[in-house]
């Protein structure tokens, strides 16, 4: 059954439809307890439900997104680095993932929530996402979250162009199309357009790092190359090799990720010096 109570005559309308909405959760594993073990649990509010994040460390907030279907723990390789940067680090289960309470989420409601922890936490000073999460972070930042730089791995840039791929995988006609992007937007409660690069642009005013393995069989690397387009403050790293998932596992992308963000608050903490200097002058 899908989340809106109305069903398709053709089953694959409704596999793609149930793939879009009702995340599977995965279980927690030992490796998952042991990422978490030192980390504080925190519950945020959004909508009528209790997220449940992980936080660790004190400094500036460094917020870490996972993918869909999955869960916090998996983007624990960046807290190590990121702690002995000096940064504080929350990592969000997102609605219907890992702790978090809920049965269906969709994209939509996951950039919502991030607007809802970014309210919570206070001043972001960056954030890194995987996949759906990365575009959860483009939704936030859309509607007035401000960071000084981004890191997205693997992430989709455009909600109607990937429902169009999974539609074409699936073998669907132009009439199951046409009602698979209105059955989509009518669960998710908005046009699929509100998950466009056209309508997320206005949120593209930092510095952002994009790292995505070209040969990537999950999310196509041509969406990397979508959002690095049409965002000028934007850098495109094909990190070949590291696949969808085990991007997340792989020390040189946690330090890449790292070590962009702190280029970038040095550069920021350095403008804000000059502008000072400027204005003392014209005074």
């Amino acid at each position: 059954m899908n989340t809106f109570g109305k069903e398709a005559t053709n089953p694959i309308v409704n596999m793609i439809l149930q793939a879009f909405t009702q995340p599977h959760r995965q279980q927690e594993t030992e490796d998952d307890k042991k990422a978490l073990i030192k980390a504080r649990p925190v519950s945020i509010p959004y909508a009528d439900l209790k997220l449940r994040a992980w936080t660790w460390g004190q400094g500036p907030q460094v917020l870490l997104l996972h993918g869909w279907e999955s869960r916090a723990s998996h983007m624990a390789g960046f807290v190590a680095p990121l702690l002995q940067a000096g940064f504080g680090v929350t990592a969000l289960d997102a609605p219907a993932h890992g702790a978090s309470p809920g049965e269906t989420s969709n994209v939509l409601d996951y950039g919502k929530a991030v607007v809802a922890v970014a309210k919570h936490l206070g001043p972001l000073t960056a954030t890194i996402s995987h996949s759906v999460g990365s575009a959860a972070s483009l939704y936030a930042f859309a509607q007035g979250v401000q960071v000084k730089a981004s890191v997205h791995l693997c992430g989709p840039a455009s909600l109607t162009r990937v429902c169009q791929h999974a539609a074409r995988a699936g073998g669907l006609d132009e009439a199951a199309r046409i009602q698979l992007e209105e059955m989509l937007a009518s669960s998710i409660g908005a046009p699929l357009s509100v998950m466009d690069l056209t309508q997320l642009q206005r949120g593209m005013r930092h510095p952002a790092l994009i790292m995505h393995d070209p040969d990537d069989k999950e999310m196509p690397y041509s969406e990397s190359q979508a959002l690095a387009a049409a965002w000028p403050q934007s850098s495109l790293v094909a990190s070949v090799g590291t696949g969808h998932r085990r991007i997340l596992r792989t020390p040189e992308i946690h330090a890449a990720a790292v070590s962009f963000i702190i280029k970038n608050i040095v550069a920021a903490i350095v403008g804000k010096v000059q502008d000072t200097e400027d204005a003392g002058e014209k005074s």
